[in-house]
């Protein structure tokens, strides 16, 4: 019975041997099947987030990040998303989403020392939380729970530590063989401290990160042409096309805008020409005359950032649009900025202009929507910039250094705009 009992054991040794192998074979092949199942996720992932995002790098910073910000909080589940973009080798807000990050202002720096901060110095991804993140997870991103050489840094953005799971990753853009990636914004998400990110989660959002680095790319490069393309080079004002594009926006904004009677509909549009500039270029060149344009200009731009906008005509001609103005208003505008400019001394800001010195002054015309060109005038941008020239033109021939304007009021009863229904009878 020996022999019999001995070889009962053997194959029962050798079955539990199969049943084990039988059994690892079974949870490896249960694993490659969720690999190949993640797999699968990540690529219709990608399939579905990388078009809206490539979409965008038409679009301008602000709305890239809004996109990034949308699809990271789809891709993670997080009720908190912040895209910081860099400026200036400063991080700021670009979009943001969640209900207690109103602090977090758009377009204001993300300030204290956070993981966002961590993460931009190192171009390195991040996690933090209330304990230590799980090794799979430590594999893909910086455990700064555990590092604790991090410091203040280890802490969320909005969040507290000790209540919420924050994510940070950094949106990297390659600088050739051999050079570091240049981390141009940050991408932060946070979550309950009841669920932790994966380290699947993590490396999804990896890949979306890459993608949306490259989107914010090409959209900072778009902004920058529309802004070289909008922007006057010497004055850093409006040019004349953008001007008048934004002129015609809001004209047609206040004619068919239903608003209440009692609301500002007006619109001031000062024509401003330069007095005696050519013999400033004649005299002292063209570089001097340079100077002087940009010394006006930023006086214009001071004008105009009380509520409205400036944008050189060309040469020595500008041109401001004062929003909301009424017309004794603008003029009584205009006259202090001749004042102004007849008693600033444009020479003290250019170094090395010699003597004699000449002195500078303005003409400006003056026109007002809808009191000189009326709301049902067809192309009325187009005539109150006529308007405004025929006046300037006004003041050079009545002697310069002066503002000019039509002194007959239309009467406001007769200005109509569209919806307002007829004209009461008398």
């Amino acid at each position: 019975m020996l022999p019999a009992a001995a070889g009962w054991v053997a194959c029962a040794a050798l079955a539990a041997g199969c049943a084990a192998w039988a059994l690892e074979q079974s949870l490896r092949l249960r694993a490659a099947c969720d690999r190949a199942r993640e797999a699968e996720r990540r690529l219709a992932l990608l399939t579905n987030v990388a078009p809206p995002l490539t979409q965008a790098a038409s679009e301008s910073v602000p709305d890239t990040c809004l996109r990034i910000v949308e699809r990271c909080r789809e891709i993670l589940g997080a009720p908190v998303v912040v895209c910081c973009i860099d400026r200036g080798g400063r991080l700021v807000v670009g979009a943001r989403t969640g209900g207690y990050t109103e602090f977090l202002r758009v377009g204001e720096p993300c300030e204290g020392d956070t993981i966002v901060d961590w993460v931009a110095s190192r171009g390195r991804a991040a996690v933090v939380g209330p304990h230590a993140a799980d090794a799979n997870l430590a594999q893909v991103a910086a455990d700064l729970t555990r590092d604790v050489t991090a410091g203040r840094c280890a802490c969320p953005l909005a969040g507290s530590r000790d209540r919420v799971w924050a994510l940070c990753l950094p949106l990297l853009v390659p600088r050739g063989f051999g050079r570091r990636p240049s981390v141009i914004g940050v991408l932060y998400a946070e979550r309950s401290h009841e669920a932790p990110f994966a380290a699947h989660e993590v490396q999804a959002a990896q890949l979306v990160a890459a993608v949306a680095a490259d989107a914010l790319q090409r959209a900072c490069f778009t902004d920058d042409v529309r802004r070289e393309a909008d922007i006057d080079a010497l004055t850093q004002l409006l040019t004349p096309s953008a001007f008048r594009a934004r002129l015609r926006r809001e004209i047609e904004l206040r004619r068919h805008t239903q608003v209440p009677l009692s609301a500002p509909r007006d619109l001031a549009l000062f024509f401003i020409d330069t007095d005696n500039f050519k013999m400033w270029n004649d005299t002292f060149g063209h570089a001097v005359g340079d100077v002087l344009l940009k010394r006006v200009a930023a006086i214009l731009a001071e004008i105009a950032a009380t509520g409205g906008f400036a944008g050189r005509n060309g040469g020595d001609e500008f041109c401001i649009a004062l929003l909301d103005r009424t017309k004794d208003d603008a003029i009584a505008v205009a006259e202090h900025l001749r004042a102004r400019l007849e008693k600033t001394d444009l020479a003290a800001s250019a170094d090395g202009i010699p003597a004699p010195f000449i002195p500078l002054t303005v003409s400006i015309g003056v026109a007002h929507f809808p009191v000189d060109v009326p709301a049902t005038a067809e192309a009325p941008a187009d005539r109150l910039l006529e308007f405004a020239d025929a006046r300037m033109y006004e003041a050079k021939r009545e002697g310069r250094n002066r503002v000019a304007y039509a002194r007959t009021r239309a009467l406001p009863r007769r200005v109509r705009y569209p919806g307002e229904g007829p004209i009461p009878r008398r």
